[in-house]
């Protein structure tokens, strides 16, 4: 079975020498935050799915139960077009993230990431005292708007989403129907989101910031 989870954003914690992606979130408006797609189509997820709380462990499962901890694959798709810092800030200006302010953080321990819907992004400048509108800037190179984490399960092996160090399930791959080739699952984000992760989750050291004109892309932690 291929699964993918497809990241609609968040902030990617990239720390040098750790094996593990974190990913910060912020919940979406609408009562919740994952949507479930098997061969295509849409299932309905688990009720009342959000995601804010605890750290959530995005858990490779083999056969036996043990974590995958292979560490992740970032592809050169994906160190290219994420959205970096000084896309947006002069070098000595990038803001470092607040990673308290989130509402939870995604861990993810393996996995192939790669960019997704790549293209440009028009960004508004805001003030960060009042958040007046007091201009428009647009990266200089297109971005990725999405980010696709991929996994090839063999037979009996499991993707799962879970609390507590995984062992409170959120969702898991074994929920798929049989015969199911391929299931996507979306961590969502929507405009209501787009102020978290741009203002309140960076520690500002200008007296502005940008906000982009719809929901929120990812944006990478490493800054350059």
């Amino acid at each position: 079975m291929q699964v993918t989870i497809k990241l609609l954003s968040g902030g990617f914690l990239i720390a040098a020498g750790q094996p593990h992606i974190d990913v910060g979130y912020f919940e979406t408006g609408g009562a919740f935050d994952i949507r479930v797609f098997e061969d295509g189509t849409q299932v309905q997820p688990p009720p009342n799915i959000k995601l804010g709380g605890d750290q959530i462990e995005v858990q490779h499962l083999e056969a036996d139960g043990t974590t995958v901890k292979t560490g992740v694959n970032q592809s050169t798709s994906f160190t290219q077009d994420i959205l970096k810092k000084n896309d947006l800030y002069q070098p000595a200006d990038c803001p470092e993230f607040i990673v308290a302010e989130y509402d939870c953080i995604l861990r993810f321990h393996s996995g192939a990431f790669e960019s997704s819907d790549v293209g440009t992004r028009a960004f508004s400048k805001h003030r960060v005292s009042d958040d007046v509108n007091i201009g428009t800037s647009n990266t200089n190179r297109s971005i990725a708007n999405e980010v696709l984490v991929s996994y090839d399960l063999e037979k009996d092996e499991t993707l799962r989403l879970g609390r507590h160090g995984g062992a409170d399930v959120i969702w898991s791959s074994s929920s798929a129907g049989d015969g199911v080739q391929n299931v996507e699952v979306r961590i969502l984000a929507d405009e209501s989101t787009n102020s978290g992760y741009y203002k309140r989750a960076l520690d500002h050291k200008v007296s502005h910031y940008f906000l982009p004109n719809s929901h929120p892309p990812p944006m990478d932690g490493n800054g350059f």
